[in-house]
């Protein structure tokens, strides 16, 4: 693919590109540096029939992708479909390392070497000759790429057939287990600041969803000092976060306390990160998580459980309380049969200073 093609049109693989004919991109020159090489490079997006709402883009620039034979997307191998350390790993076991090797040019930290290593692998790679190693190497990648491909769709499957039954497990989660996972850790606890001597300096975080990449809460919490502990489990969906003193302890407490989620805070505090994942916080000293597949399956049904709980005791209060707020009608009061028949006059507590009946 020549410089121009690759400004054109990205180097992507069958799966980036989906299977409409038609497909619509945006293209943004320059408009971000490769992942690889640091290089500023033509940027595309675009979105494909999938069920998904989100678009899709280019990380790496075609000359990286090139010299890499990978997608400038989902940056697998763009012929096999499999990862390229995976491919780069079997080709050297093989002895074939020199056909597709991608030499890593990340492994400098150089920004100006990273440049030149890439514009060299072009060069190279414009200079590979074909013999009979790749034939050989042709035939090892198609044959892990069908291992590969078995493996991922078994995989698929197990997912989605996990997230049919997540419900039904839910239901038939026996109530013997439940409590002894909400005993052993504090889904009860509270976000409330204790007193001005206390030393506690960890937190339980859970409910959060299982995509969340790890560093949003961590960037969150560095703006109050410094972390001593992040143990995050994304499949049981909770985890414990430490800071080194108790004063930035307090101090993330209190973000969470004044960020106008939280009216109860002897409940788990609400926090919602880049506007899109929301979890629940409560003081806690550092507690097991389990140490099995079961074990964190479970934790992540009792977090959806807890979560939609306090989210509905959250509702029920703030109706309780609009409803008290609201004055009371004088259609509603109802004067006793007796009190109707005398002459006296009944006054009557009122918005209105001077409302009688």
């Amino acid at each position: 693919m020549s410089k121009q093609v690759g400004d054109e049109f990205p180097a992507l693989c069958e799966k980036c590109l989906g299977d409409d004919q038609h497909l619509k991109m945006m293209k943004h020159a320059n408009g971000d540096e490769c992942k690889i090489c640091t290089r500023p490079f033509t940027v595309f997006r675009w979105k494909i029939k999938d069920g998904q709402s989100k678009f899709r883009k280019t990380v790496i620039c075609v000359t990286c992708a090139r010299a890499r034979n990978s997608c400038q997307s989902c940056m697998l191998d763009i012929n096999y479909m499999i990862p390229l350390d995976l491919r780069d790993t079997a080709l050297k076991m093989a002895g074939l390392e020199g056909f597709t090797s991608s030499k890593y040019i990340s492994n400098s930290t150089n920004r100006e070497v990273k440049a030149i290593m890439a514009d060299k692998q072009e060069s190279e790679h414009r200079n590979i000759e074909t013999d009979s190693r790749a034939e050989k190497a042709k035939a090892m990648l198609e044959k892990l790429a069908r291992k590969f491909e078995d493996n991922s769709s078994a995989l698929v499957k197990k997912s989605s057939r996990n997230d049919h039954i997540d419900k039904e497990a839910l239901k038939q989660l026996k109530s013997a287990e439940v409590k002894k996972l909400v005993r052993e850790l504090p889904f009860n606890g509270k976000i409330d600041i204790p007193d001005s001597e206390t030393t506690a300096t960890s937190f339980f975080i859970f409910g959060f969803p299982k995509d969340m990449p790890q560093y949003c809460l961590s960037d969150y919490c560095k703006k109050f000092g410094k972390l001593k502990l992040l143990n995050i489990v994304q499949r049981a969906r909770c985890g414990f976060i430490s800071f080194t003193t108790s004063k930035a302890a307090q101090e993330f407490a209190r973000s969470i306390i004044d960020n106008g989620l939280n009216k109860n805070v002897s409940r788990p505090g609400l926090l919602i990160l880049e506007q899109k994942y929301p979890l629940r916080v409560s003081w806690s000293d550092q507690k097991s998580l389990g140490h099995t597949n079961e074990e964190h399956h479970k934790l992540s049904l009792i977090c959806t459980r807890v979560m939609k709980q306090l989210a509905d005791q959250e509702k029920k209060t703030e109706a309780i309380t609009q409803k008290s707020s609201k004055p009371k009608s004088s259609s509603s009061q109802t004067v006793p049969r007796s009190n109707q028949e005398k002459t006296t006059t009944t006054t009557y507590n009122s918005s209105k200073l001077d409302f009688e009946l």
